[in-house]
């Protein structure tokens, strides 16, 4: 619960930030798995498929976000390298910029990605939030 009132806290705070471009913005490139080492022969297929989904993530389209937000907390069949961080910190966008009220499924996927992690990596979320929020703001990360 500490870390719902933490991400809240986080959402009230985003917008009296000034809007500049991101640092630190993952590259699609950066997110995904060696498939050459993979055992799960849908890998590769995972990442062509979820290519396209990355650029309207980074527009702020809430239903790439949640599915970039899976697979870096997931995996996706050894398509993407596990970062729970990141995983973190996009539910942290979701809801930031979705629904108002939050829908529960957001609400459930933040405890679920975000609850587990210790002080200092939900900082690290936090900011990495913080900054892709910026940057879909501003239209250009």
């Amino acid at each position: 619960m500490r870390v719902l009132v933490s991400a809240l806290v986080l959402l009230v705070s985003v917008g009296t930030f000034s809007v500049h471009a991101a640092d630190g913005v993952p590259a699609y490139t950066d997110l995904l798995a060696d498939c050459s080492v993979s055992r799960d022969a849908a890998c590769a297929g995972q990442q062509k498929a979820l290519a396209p989904q990355w650029p309207k993530a980074l527009a702020g389209d809430l239903p790439s976000l949640r599915n970039f937000a899976f697979c870096l907390a997931d995996g996706c069949y050894g398509a993407f390298r596990l970062d729970p961080v990141r995983a973190c910190a996009l539910r942290i966008v979701v809801a930031a910029i979705g629904d108002r009220p939050l829908p529960a499924e957001d609400r459930t996927n933040f405890e679920r990605d975000c609850g587990p992690l210790g002080p200092d990596d939900q900082q690290a979320a936090k900011v990495s939030a913080r900054d892709l929020v910026r940057a879909i703001r501003q239209g250009a990360p």
